[in-house]
């Protein structure tokens, strides 16, 4: 049975003091220290035994603070979307605010409506989290609460943004395998239209530049971030090139199609290519073999965000930082092998 909750009128009651008195020493109106120690003390006492519980909607006519933050998730089922949440959850208890969580589905009409829902909450702040928004104009918005943008599937604009560097991710995943020895590594990216799928491409290209070798459009296939359409491109790399030994797949999910695929054409990874994904999804320890991965430090993304925010929420009159990018790492686990040319024994 749910408790009936205790209001101030019970507070004053016990304390044998006006309602008045309960409300101004308890902050909800201010001049708490125009009562004596004594009646203080016996209406904190009284409210301590009773177990009240501030009206966090009173407090918010009083202070115009709510003390919450709105969330607006591209797609809050998804494994990477929850990771991120989980690092805001935890900052936001922390730091004692409550959160009000709604799902886009990448829809933004629907994500228009949640916005609208918010304000009429009068949450503190938002936190858009895997959003295709455009930040610059919600930024400009100044009837809009504080907002921070954690990772965008558009480019990051230069203020109100955490994110991974897809450049860098890419760059990493790829000399992994040409620090390993393999000499012909192929790509398999994501939609083209796809910032991260171009910026993480960016960095196989630099990375194979760097290490002297270059670049050639027939290594790489577009993929649909899906395990069949990993699959397809790794049969497709394969018919052109079957020499190949080793592909960096754009996510884990097309890394399980190219896994698959090597099976159905009757090769081995690690022993005729090595591979490794990015992500570091929870099926990437599943596959057979493990998959090395690149991984974001995804929970530490939400955290930096909801920090980023509540702090800019305490200053009152900043509602712009600058954005940041937090690094990850490679995951290192069986995919890859460890190579010396030309094959793997």
């Amino acid at each position: 049975m749910i408790k009936k909750r205790v209001t101030q009128a019970d507070v004053a009651r016990k304390a044998g003091v006006s309602q008045t008195a309960v409300s101004q020493i308890l902050g909800e109106r201010g001049n708490e220290n125009n009562f004596r120690p004594e009646t203080r003390e016996k209406v904190l006492r009284a409210a301590d035994e009773l177990g009240y519980v501030p009206s966090m909607m009173a407090r918010a006519l009083r202070t115009n603070c709510s003390m919450t933050i709105g969330v607006v998730a591209g797609f809050i089922t998804d494994e990477l979307t929850q990771r991120i949440m989980r690092g805001i959850h935890e900052v936001a208890i922390e730091r004692g605010y409550g959160l009000f969580i709604g799902d886009t589905e990448q829809n933004p009409e629907l994500e228009m409506r949640l916005l609208d829902h918010f304000c009429r909450y009068q949450v503190d702040g938002l936190i858009f989290v895997d959003s295709w928004s455009d930040p610059q104009k919600y930024l400009d918005d100044e009837g809009l609460p504080p907002m921070i943008f954690a990772q965008l599937r558009k480019l990051m604009v230069e203020k109100n943004c955490v994110g991974a560097n897809d450049i860098r991710g890419g760059y990493e995943a790829t000399r992994h395998l040409l620090d390993l020895g393999y000499r012909k590594v192929a790509c398999i990216s994501g939609p083209e239209h796809w910032s991260s799928s171009s910026e993480r491409l960016k960095g196989y290209r630099k990375a194979l530049k760097d290490y002297g070798f270059s670049y050639d459009p027939s290594l790489v296939e577009f993929g649909d971030w899906e395990v069949f359409g990993g699959f397809n491109a790794t049969r497709q790399l394969l018919a052109r090139h079957p020499d190949i030994d080793a592909i960096f797949a754009g996510n884990d999910l097309m890394a399980a199609g190219s896994i698959q695929a090597a099976a159905q054409c009757g090769l081995r990874i690690p022993q005729d290519f090595a591979l490794v994904g990015y992500d570091d999804r929870h099926l990437a320890e599943a596959l057979s073999p493990p998959l090395t991965s690149f991984a974001h430090p995804l929970d530490q993304i939400g955290q930096k965000a909801a920090h980023l925010l509540i702090d800019r929420l305490l200053q009152k009159n900043a509602r712009t930082v600058p954005s940041m990018d937090v690094a990850g790492g490679l995951v290192i686990r069986e995919s890859c092998g460890s190579k010396m040319h030309p094959k793997v024994k």
